[in-house]
Parts: C-alpha cells; sequence; structure tokens
C-alpha cells in the first residue's frame, strides 16, 4: 500500500486536494510541496513507498527525483495531450480549437511526454475566455483526479495506460510572452482572439 503521496499543487488546492486523498486512504501522508526546493530537500532523504502526483503546477520535476520514486509520478496537465506544455489554454483559442480537456500521465523528464492513463474531453463554446476555459479545465482535473485518488491513493501498481499519444508543439513561457507582443498591422478580429487568449 502506497505510505506517501508528495503532491505538487497550488497552495489554494492544496487543502481540497489533501482531503480527496485522505478520504481515500485515511492513513496515508500527503507531503505538500509548492516549489522546487521544497521538492529538493523532500527528496535528499530516504522515498519509500512515496508517489508524487502534480496537479497543475509548474515545477518541473528533475529526472533524478523521478527515478527515486518507487511507485511512480504522475502530472494532472490542464490541456489535451494535443496542447503538450504552458498555457495549453491560450493557445487553443489562438488555435481557434473547439475540443478541448485534460490528461493525465506518467513524469518523465521531458515535460509532458510520459505515458497517458487518462483523457478527459470536452466541447467549448465560441468566444470563450481564457478565464473561462481555464476554470472548464480545472473542473475536468478535479473530475480526473477523484477518478484516479481510489488507486494513487491506495495501490502501488501503475495506473493502467491508454492508446492515446501526444501531439503539437509543447509550448513554454517563451512562446507566451511571444504571443502577448502584437504586430503593429494586427487586425480586429486577430486582436479579439489574442486578448480571450491571453
Amino acid at each position: 500500500m502506497i505510505e506517501e503521496i508528495l503532491l505538487l499543487c497550488d497552495p489554494l488546492l492544496e487543502a481540497e486536494l489533501t482531503d480527496v486523498l485522505h478520504a481515500a486512504n485515511p492513513d496515508l501522508t500527503v507531503s505538500v510541496i509548492h516549489n522546487r526546493a521544497d521538492l529538493a530537500a523532500r527528496c535528499a532523504v530516504a522515498l519509500h513507498k512515496t508517489r508524487l502526483v502534480s496537479f497543475g503546477s509548474d515545477v518541473i520535476v528533475p529526472a533524478a527525483v523521478l527515478e527515486a520514486l518507487d511507485c511512480g509520478a504522475y502530472n494532472f496537465h490542464p490541456g489535451p495531450p494535443s496542447y503538450p506544455g504552458r498555457f495549453p489554454s491560450t493557445f487553443f483559442i489562438e488555435d481557434g480549437g473547439r475540443l478541448f480537456g485534460s490528461t493525465v500521465h506518467e513524469m518523465a523528464a521531458q515535460v509532458d511526454s510520459g505515458p497517458i492513463n487518462a483523457v478527459d474531453r470536452f466541447e467549448v463554446p465560441a468566444d470563450l475566455h481564457c478565464v473561462d476555459l481555464n476554470l472548464l479545465s480545472f473542473h475536468s482535473l478535479l473530475a480526473l483526479f477523484k477518478k484516479l485518488v481510489p488507486h494513487l491513493a491506495v495501490d502501488e501498481a501503475p495506473l493502467a495506460r491508454t492508446d492515446a499519444v501526444w501531439s503539437g508543439r509543447t509550448t513554454t513561457q517563451r512562446d507566451f510572452d511571444a504571443l502577448c507582443r502584437l504586430p503593429s498591422d494586427v487586425d480586429a478580429e486577430a486582436f479579439q482572439r489574442r486578448l480571450r487568449a491571453v
């Protein structure tokens, strides 16, 4: 049985996610981690029956930490497999997409590249703003979290894998910053789409 979950998440989500984990396994130790320094400090000592779960965190987990975890590491990514990397909702809106979603995958040294364990997809209304899309994505991720926690918080075996594969460009902070700089000849339609995206 799993003894500890290293939970990488935003401080605002800490209490809710921890409650879900403890509901599945009251004896579970949940070590909440907010940044890479805290992660390095926790992983400097022995890890036993320990799994890492990252819920929408931007902390990049070093390969050495991934290798030290005896029960694996999973990332809850706020976008579908076709939008790996940072700010998936922004680039989805910029592309004019219609079907978005969220992804759970095994963590690997390369960001958003590990085998995929679960995908949730949903239709996106036209002209949606990124704030609203991020909220829809959060609810999708939380539903996947609640669905998978009975396994993640208890069972040492890895999650089952799906046939889904990553595609598209893995976006970065630099890509987002570039998107925030508008060309001087931008037309009204492109401006409004970019405004919704960022």
